[in-house]
C-alpha cells in the first residue's frame, strides 16, 4: 500500500449521511480500498490488503489473530451509508459486499458493494487527495470532518447547518445532543487534529438564530506547511489532473463581461466553474450567461464579481435543499413612479437579500422611502 495513492470519491458520497458510522479504523480500511481504484476502472475488483498493511491500518501490535480479524472484517461488513439521491429519495448500501481470508495467504481480499459503482468509478464530479493525509489522523470524526472541508475548499468559506453537520460527521442521535458537548468533544477536536495533521487549515465560527448555534461556518485555506512525503517502493497510480478551468468557456464568458468594470481572473474562474458544473452539468456555461448578462445591465450591482460568486453560493444552497435553480427569470431593476420592482427566482428572492451588499440594500430603500414620500405630499420628481 502506497500512502502517496489518491483517495477520489463522488461528490455525493462525500456528503453522505453516516447514521451507522465506521470507526476510524474502519475508515482508513475502506479508504486504502479506495485508493486502490484506477481512474479507467469499469468495475469493481477484489481489493487485497496484505496482513502488514492491514495491522499498520488498523494500528495492531503483532500478529494478528484470527478471530479478531474475522471480528473485525463482520463490523465492517455490518456499516452502511445514506447516500441523498438528485430525485430527493435515498440509498442506504453496506459498503462492503465480501471479505476473504485464505489460511495461510497472508492477504485480505474485500469488494465493495455494487451499489456504490456510480460514487467510485468513472467519476466526474468528485473529491480527491492523498491517502496519507486521513491515515494519521486517530479520531473518525477527523477523517470525517477532513473530507467534507476537502470537498468545498473551493469556495474558501462554507456554511452547513447544525443537524446535517452532525450527521455528515457521523455523530449518533443520542450522542453529544448538547451544543457545548459537541464543540467541545468533537468539532473543535477534529478541527485542531485536521488543523495539525493535514495539508489544510480550518477556522470555524458560529451562526446563531436567537440564542442558539443554527450553522457552523468554516474558513479553509491550504496548509503553508511543506507536506511531508512518505518513501515508497512503489510509483504512485496517475489520475488525471482536472483542468482548474475550461479556458475556452473563461475567454466566452469575458467577452460578455464589462471589461470596464470585471473580467475573470484564472483562479476566481477555476472556483466559480466549479460550483456552477456541480449544479448545473453541461448547463453551467448557459446558467452564467445569463447571471452575467444580468450583472451587466443591473444598475444597484457595485461589484460584479462579489454578487455573481455571492449568487452562486444560493444556487448552492437551493440545489442542496432540493430545488431546481436557474437564471432564467432574472430580469433587472424595473423604475416605476411607484418605486423598484424586480423579477426574480423564487429560490434567488429567498436568500438574495442577505448576500446584497449593505450598500445595495440601503440605496433601494432609500429610494423606495424617498418615492413614497413624495407621493404622499403630492410633489412630483419633476419640480425637485
Amino acid at each position: 500500500m502506497n500512502k502517496k495513492f489518491i483517495v477520489a470519491q463522488s461528490n455525493e458520497l462525500i456528503t453522505a449521511r453516516h447514521n451507522n458510522p465506521l470507526t476510524s479504523r474502519e475508515q482508513k480500511l475502506i479508504l486504502a480500498m479506495v485508493s486502490e481504484i484506477q481512474p479507467d476502472d469499469e468495475d469493481f475488483k477484489e481489493y487485497r490488503i496484505s496482513l502488514k498493511n492491514f495491522n499498520e491500518l488498523l494500528g495492531l501490535k503483532g500478529s494478528t489473530k484470527y478471530t479478531q480479524m474475522r471480528e473485525i472484517m463482520e463490523n465492517l461488513m455490518k456499516k452502511t451509508i445514506q447516500i441523498p439521491r438528485k430525485d430527493k429519495g435515498w440509498l442506504l448500501v453496506h459498503w462492503v459486499s465480501s471479505a476473504e481470508y485464505v489460511d495461510g495467504s497472508g492477504v485480505i481480499e474485500l469488494t465493495f458493494s455494487p451499489k456504490l459503482k456510480p460514487y467510485l468509478l468513472q467519476l466526474q464530479q468528485y473529491t480527491s487527495y492523498k491517502l496519507s493525509n486521513i491515515l494519521s489522523l486517530n479520531s473518525t470524526y477527523s477523517i470525517r470532518l477532513y473530507e467534507i472541508i476537502k470537498r468545498y475548499s473551493y469556495l474558501g468559506t462554507w456554511d452547513c447547518p447544525l443537524e446535517n453537520l452532525r450527521e455528515m460527521i457521523g455523530v449518533q442521535e443520542d450522542m453529544y445532543k448538547q451544543y457545548g458537548h459537541f464543540k467541545s468533544r468533537v468539532l473543535k477536536r477534529a478541527v485542531d487534529e485536521v488543523n495539525e495533521k493535514t495539508d489544510v487549515k480550518v477556522v470555524f465560527e458560529e451562526i446563531k438564530k436567537g440564542r442558539s448555534v443554527d450553522k457552523i461556518k468554516f474558513t479553509i485555506r491550504k496548509s503553508s506547511a511543506p507536506e511531508i512525503e512518505p518513501v515508497e517502493e512503489t510509483e504512485q497510480p496517475k489520475i488525471p489532473e482536472k483542468a482548474p478551468e475550461n479556458a475556452d468557456v473563461r475567454t466566452r464568458l469575458n467577452g460578455l463581461a464589462d471589461k470596464k468594470l470585471y473580467q475573470f481572473t484564472q483562479n476566481y474562474f477555476s472556483q466559480l466553474y466549479q460550483g456552477a458544473l456541480f449544479i448545473w452539468g453541461e448547463k453551467a456555461e448557459n446558467e452564467l450567461v445569463m447571471l452575467i448578462e444580468y450583472v451587466n445591465v443591473e444598475k444597484s450591482v457595485q461589484n460584479p464579481l462579489g454578487f455573481i460568486k455571492s449568487q452562486i453560493q444560493l444556487a448552492w444552497e437551493a440545489y442542496e435543499r432540493g430545488e431546481h435553480t436557474t437564471f432564467a427569470d432574472l430580469q433587472p431593476t424595473k423604475e416605476r413612479t411607484t418605486g423598484r420592482e424586480e423579477i426574480i427566482p423564487d429560490w434567488f428572492k429567498k436568500n438574495s437579500k442577505d448576500n446584497e451588499p449593505k450598500k445595495e440594500k440601503d440605496k433601494a430603500n432609500i429610494d423606495e422611502e424617498r418615492e413614497a414620500l413624495l407621493k404622499e405630499l403630492g410633489i412630483q420628481k419633476d419640480h425637485i
